[in-house]
């Protein structure tokens, strides 16, 4: 026995195996929070056949409903989905199910910018974003979203209780990727696209976030209320990414002499101005560090 637990301290030490992290918490959500974790809720009420709308809103119709769940499981009834609730409200979904539950799923897998098709059905792509997902935690990549999988999806990246948002301390890696890649594909000038990662660096620290304040969501912290999107569209990196850079883009061009946190500024509308070209330095870094992840020189 001893040698054995040797020999597997040996392979983790090595990097051929990762090492599973502690499995986060519950988030809590209730009424007045909204995000993606809240959606992902609201898919999984209707997956248990309640008629909700999924509105990333945590209103008193949501409550309602939570109540009506937490009665029909004699579960305390107080219309908060915590660490009681949860674990019934999951359900297993694998490869070829389709259904409510499984928008769940597709849903709170985009917090992660694996921007899938929010269409109910698990296909080869669901899969595939599932096995990554895993992998990424140190799970077993299965491709099933099970209890483990999804306390990983739901408890990681903010979305917790509506009194705050909770940023990671390091730039998501997927993030740095997807950005760049948008703005080389829409042929973005080198101001613009310092413009869009000092607009990440500030909004995110380029993270693709479930909750902010009030309803802004993700990356650049956009809000669907100001015409932005869906949450679903806006947690989506790429279609988050498209929405900045291309007014971005007609601002640099109109206005030639904006340094690129005016032209960040410009599409934000931030409350604080001077903070985007602060981060200038650090941004720079990241476009560098996204170059490296894609392979670019």
């Amino acid at each position: 026995m001893a040698i054995a637990t040797v020999c597997a301290a040996l392979v983790v030490s090595l990097g051929l195996v990762r090492p599973a992290a502690a499995a986060p918490a519950w988030p809590v959500l209730d009424n007045g929070t909204t995000g993606a974790n809240v959606a992902t809720a609201q898919y999984l009420l209707r997956g248990h056949g309640y008629d909700i709308s999924v509105d990333s809103d945590f209103g008193p119709a949501t409550e309602n409903t939570v109540v009506a769940f937490q009665q029909s499981k004699g579960y305390a009834a107080d219309g908060v989905i915590g660490a009681e609730t949860w674990p019934g409200l999951i359900v297993t979904v694998r490869e070829g199910e389709s259904g409510d539950v499984v928008a769940a799923a597709q849903t709170a897998l985009n917090k992660y910018g694996y921007g899938l098709a929010v269409d109910g059905r698990f296909g080869p792509a669901t899969a595939s974003a599932v096995t990554s997902f895993q992998s990424d935690k140190g799970l077993s990549a299965d491709g099933i979203v099970g209890p483990e999988t999804w306390r990983n999806l739901v408890g990681l990246g903010g979305g917790g209780g509506g009194g705050g948002c909770t940023v990671p301390d390091e730039p998501d890696p997927e993030v740095l990727r997807i950005v760049y890649r948008t703005g080389v594909q829409l042929g973005v000038s080198d101001k613009v696209l310092l413009a869009g990662f000092e607009a990440g660096v500030v909004e995110s620290n380029m993270n693709n976030l479930d909750c902010g304040d009030r309803d802004s969501l993700g990356v650049f912290q956009q809000r669907p209320s100001q015409g932005w999107g869906t949450p679903e569209q806006i947690m989506d990196v790429s279609y988050a990414s498209n929405a900045f850079f291309t007014p971005a883009i007609r601002v640099a061009a109109n206005n030639p002499d904006l340094s690129a946190g005016e032209v960040a500024q410009a599409v934000q509308v931030s409350a604080y101005p001077d903070r985007y070209d602060a981060v200038e330095g650090t941004a720079r870094a990241l476009i560098e560090r996204a170059k490296e992840l894609l392979g670019r020189s």
